[in-house]
This record gives structure tokens, C-alpha cells and sequence, in this order.
């Protein structure tokens, strides 16, 4: 999986794109989708035109874009730092630094598989906040 700074992407992406990039990962871990950066643009301007997200990568509908990846699940929504999964539940790890949030693809436990800055100050000098959980379907 590529990182969201990748000079093939767009500025929104590379600036902002950290929670997009972390759903496109788990669909490919899960759902085996592949993203190329033309693949991770061509859902980019799906997801903004029906308004599942806006072109700031600020996420309205994380589930229905993890399903128009090929990855159903249901979203089970924020959950604090210490929550545990379940055997069928997917996370996402918001991570807070000074203020800024940083969203990373979590392995289940509470720790980082994929960084889509590559290695964050986010991850590396702030706190887990959150989770958002996914329950694969």
C-alpha cells in the first residue's frame, strides 16, 4: 500500500488523507481490493460526488465506503483507547498530537499496522484517543 504523501495523489490526500488511506488498506488486507494510485482517485471522486466524503478527506460514511471497496462490514463506531475486538472486528486507531488527530490502520489489538505517513510523530510522540470498529460481515 502506498503512502497518502505520495506525490501521485492529490493535495487533499496527501495533507489530510490519513482516515481514506487507512479504510483503503483494510479493504486491502481483508477484501484483497488493490489500490494504485489511479484506483485510490477514481474512488476518491466517487466517495466526494455522492457524499460519503468530502474533498478535505473528512469521512461521513466510513462503512459504505468500506463496502464500495468490496470489504462489507458494519460500523460500530468510536470506542475508547482500551477496547478490545472482537474476532470479526476491524479497527482504525486515531492517534492525537498537540492538538492534530492521525488515523492509522490498528491490527486488531490496539496497534499500528499500517502508518499511511510512513512513521508518524502522531504515532511516535502522541496517544491512542480512539478506535473506530468495523465488524466484517
Amino acid at each position: 500500500m502506498i503512502l497518502q504523501r505520495d506525490s501521485r495523489l492529490n493535495a487533499d490526500i496527501q495533507a489530510r488523507g490519513c482516515y481514506y488511506m487507512s479504510l483503503l488498506f483494510l479493504a486491502n488486507k481483508w477484501a484483497r481490493h488493490q489500490f494504485d494510485p489511479a484506483e485510490i482517485k477514481r474512488v476518491y471522486d466517487h466517495v466526494v460526488r455522492i457524499g460519503w466524503m468530502r474533498e478535505d478527506c473528512y469521512i461521513y460514511e466510513p462503512g459504505r465506503i468500506l463496502g464500495y471497496v468490496e470489504l462489507e462490514t458494519v460500523y460500530l463506531g468510536h470506542r475508547g483507547p482500551h477496547y478490545l475486538c472482537g474476532e470479526r472486528d476491524i479497527e482504525a486507531l486515531c492517534y492525537v498530537r498537540g492538538g492534530q488527530t492521525h488515523f492509522v490502520a490498528g491490527d486488531g489489538k490496539g496497534h499500528v499496522a499500517y502508518d499511511p505517513w510512513g512513521v508518524s510523530r502522531a504515532v511516535t510522540e502522541g496517544r491512542l484517543d480512539s478506535k473506530r470498529i468495523f465488524r466484517r460481515l
